[in-house]
């Protein structure tokens, strides 16, 4: 059995205080002599911990909770490969565009001095923008529809139902904020912490989880607005933002959260 009752008013300081941990564990990590790349996953791997152990807590339906599927977790590893592969191939590219003396503006543009929050914050609009028009076209018939469809296979929503992006589908998830950045010369760390924040809202917004989001949920893409993006109806083409709200917003596609049951999660048809 589900429990009906509103969550307890407490419960609106989980998702602020996990998204200041994940913050806070990443600029302590990037401080570190560790490298980037072991830090996002040392951070992913405890927000997943972090996340699991939520949904067993406060679960929204007892029905979704249960062992993950294989595919969400080859998918997870083979995603990061991915993004490592991306971050690999544009630190390439900035290295061979300096090396032969272009000294373009472009790669002088990001403010490099500013705090890696306030970087990482802009480095995620600059991704939303990019990411809000190919997941929107994402919900049309072709190509990229086909391609999107692994993540809406699903009939329940937990954690690692986050991840679960067909390879190609990351591709362009991982270089909205990647290639812009690096593009524009901002430096692997600015990187990292970006993709981590990207990350968690990737995982938490999918989560099984009955807390209290007031306020959040309207700037910002929390559990409950982002499960009306997967309900199997045919008007559920909102709320597209992974991290923010604000081109649902601007665009018309935002749709306040409410309570999604459980037979309204699957594919459409």
């Amino acid at each position: 059995m589900n429990d009906n009752r509103a969550p307890s008013p407490v419960t609106w300081f989980v998702f602020p205080m996990l998204l200041a941990a994940v913050a806070g564990g990443s600029l302590a990590l990037l401080r570190s002599p560790l490298p980037p790349a072991a830090a996002a996953v040392v951070v992913m791997l405890a927000t997943i911990l972090a996340v699991l152990g939520l949904e067993r807590a406060f679960p929204l339906h007892r029905a979704w909770n249960g062992r993950p599927e294989g595919l969400d977790v080859l998918l997870i590893v083979v995603n990061r490969l991915v993004d490592v592969a991306v971050t690999a191939a544009c630190l390439a590219l900035v290295a061979r565009m300096q090396g032969a003396g272009l000294r373009l503006w472009l790669l002088q543009a990001w403010p490099t001095g500013a705090p890696l929050l306030f970087q990482a914050l802009l480095g995620i609009t600059v991704a939303e923008a990019i990411r809000y028009v190919i997941h929107r076209r994402s919900h049309a018939p072709g190509l990229l529809g086909r391609v999107h469809t692994t993540h809406h296979q699903p009939a329940r929503m937990y954690a690692l139902n986050g991840p679960r992006l067909h390879p190609a589908n990351q591709l362009w998830v991982g270089a909205a904020h990647a290639v812009p950045m690096l593009l524009l010369g901002a430096r692997v760390e600015a990187v990292v912490l970006t993709a981590n924040l990207t990350a968690f809202f990737v995982l938490f917004q999918h989560a099984n989880l009955r807390l209290r989001f007031d306020g959040w949920n309207r700037l910002l893409a929390t559990p409950d607005v982002h499960r009306m993006h997967h309900r199997r109806e045919a008007d559920a083409g909102v709320n597209y933002g992974i991290v923010l709200l604000l081109f649902d917003r601007l665009f018309g596609s935002y749709r306040p959260a409410r309570e999604v049951g459980v037979e309204e999660i699957g594919p459409a048809g």
